[in-house]
């Protein structure tokens, strides 16, 4: 997959979640809207909501979800507006961005924006990481925040859409695989089976479930009317 087709992956995946949890955020909506065109591929839009939720972390440092937006955003930077900075730099970039989104899980673990600006942004972005030592750490908190997502709807995934409930459970199934954690993702991949059956979801879980290993990255991107393959 190219970068701009896994970029425009994550706006998918995380357009989709908004609407999982539900919530309205506490970052203004203009800014949110920049930085899901930026984590499009958009690089002047993701300039204009960096800036602008850099202007927010000066005025409320401790609020989680601008924390993760921002750290979301210069994760994001470093990979598609990173022209005329040094590898000392993108590391450095890196290290905040990523420092930024762990503080914001701390502050507020069970605030499910907070866990998605830096799940979902993990979940799509690990593949195609640099296998440092800090990988496996973050892909488990992509793991982490995924799960959480699912617990705090557990009690009403059948208020969700096929596409919604789609993507968590195979966020979280692909994840576990990825980690080796094969019991933990069988029963994700049975949960869409059982759920989700005659989809595409499905066919990937029947897929998994022959060889039990992670599938291959084109086969766990995001599915609907924004897929690029239709």
């Amino acid at each position: 997959m190219g970068v701009r087709t896994s970029a425009l992956v994550a706006v998918a995946a995380l357009t989709v979640t908004v609407s999982v949890i539900g919530q309205q955020s506490r970052l203004d909506g203009s800014i949110v809207n920049d930085l899901l065109k930026g984590f499009g591929g958009d690089v002047s839009a993701l300039k204009r909501g960096l800036d602008a939720s850099t202007k927010r972390l000066g005025e409320s440092p401790d609020d989680a979800e601008v924390l993760a937006w921002h750290g979301a955003a210069l994760l994001s930077w470093a990979r598609l507006g990173n022209d005329g900075l040094d590898f000392t730099a993108l590391v450095q970039n890196f290290q905040r961005a990523t420092g930024e989104m762990n503080r914001a899980v701390d502050l507020e673990p069970d605030n499910p924006r907070v866990r998605m600006a830096r799940g979902v942004l993990l979940q799509i972005e690990t593949p195609g990481m640099p296998r440092f030592a800090n990988h496996p750490g973050l892909v488990e908190n992509a793991r982490a925040d995924l799960q959480r997502l699912f617990d705090l709807r557990k009690d009403r995934l059948d208020s969700l859409g096929t596409h919604p409930l789609g993507e968590l459970l195979q966020g979280l199934a692909d994840l576990n695989s990825r980690q080796d954690k094969v019991a933990e993702a069988e029963s994700y991949y049975r949960m869409i089976a059982s759920r989700l059956p005659n989809t595409e979801y499905a066919q990937r879980a029947a897929e998994w479930m022959k060889a039990r290993q992670p599938l291959p990255t084109a086969q766990t991107t995001c599915l609907g009317c924004h897929d690029t393959r239709r």
